[in-house]
């Protein structure tokens, strides 16, 4: 169920280069084209942050809450539940949430956001919208995308800090990513976050036209952002 536990750097979004403790889980049923989590292993939590030493641990909300205070450290912004998709357990997300809030931590939830059914309160939420190019023969893109907005509403109704995530690849088209843009308008005051997928560097002609068709629809609630855990060589 769970990957790693370990303490890091957020290396993109809203948040990138904030001090983060991130709690991995596996599994997803989307299979993105450029994904790269199923070549990660089971590690288990790290011994102390930074080091990317392992051991492993009974994966229950205790032993996962003690190596979560671990790892805590002065500068610690959140505890992201990343993946895989997190809401594939979301009732053992939601315990683990709620332990953390009650012991003072603010929470942070990755998602693609195709379980509208499973959204409980976090403090942040980064729901990863997605394009039909990054599937293979994919039939249902429409329903995915649905769910999504689905997602991101119900957490702007919650009052958590919900914020959008397009990847963008070579071949994404400049009125796909401004459609998004317009369907995030309509919900709401919702950043959207642009970024490439890693290995692509987008022409800049064509990133700034993305951004200012999203800023028709968003003003200046768009932002660009690269994997910067990558180029830093953290995990």
């Amino acid at each position: 169920m769970i990957k790693e536990i370990f303490s890091s750097i957020m290396g993109e979004g809203k948040y990138i280069g904030r001090r983060f403790i991130f709690v991995r889980f596996d599994k997803c049923p989307l299979k993105c084209i450029y994904c790269d989590e199923d070549k990660k292993p089971y590690r288990g939590a790290e011994v102390k942050p930074g080091t990317e030493v392992f051991k492993k641990i009974n994966y229950n909300l205790n032993d996962i809450f003690s190596s979560i205070e671990k790892l805590k450290t002065p500068d610690l912004f959140a505890v992201s539940f990343t993946g895989g998709e997190p809401l594939y357990y979301y009732k053992f997300c939601k315990e683990l949430n709620k332990m953390l809030k009650e012991n003072g931590y603010r929470t942070f939830l990755e998602s693609n956001g195709i379980y509208p059914e499973r959204v409980f309160y976090v403090d942040i939420a980064s729901i990863d919208i997605k394009l039909k190019e990054h599937f293979n023969n994919i039939v249902n893109y429409s329903s995915i995308y649905k769910n999504e907005l689905k997602t991101i509403e119900k957490f702007y109704n919650l009052e958590t800090d919900v914020y959008a995530k397009v990847v963008i690849m070579e071949n994404t088209k400049i009125e796909d990513i401004k459609n998004i843009a317009k369907d995030l308008s309509n919900i709401g005051d919702i950043l959207l976050c642009i970024q490439p997928v890693s290995g692509y560097n987008i022409p800049k002609e064509k990133l700034f036209k993305i951004m200012e068709a999203c800023g028709e629809h968003l003003g200046d609630n768009v932002m660009f952002s690269i994997q910067i855990h990558k180029i830093l060589g953290v995990l």
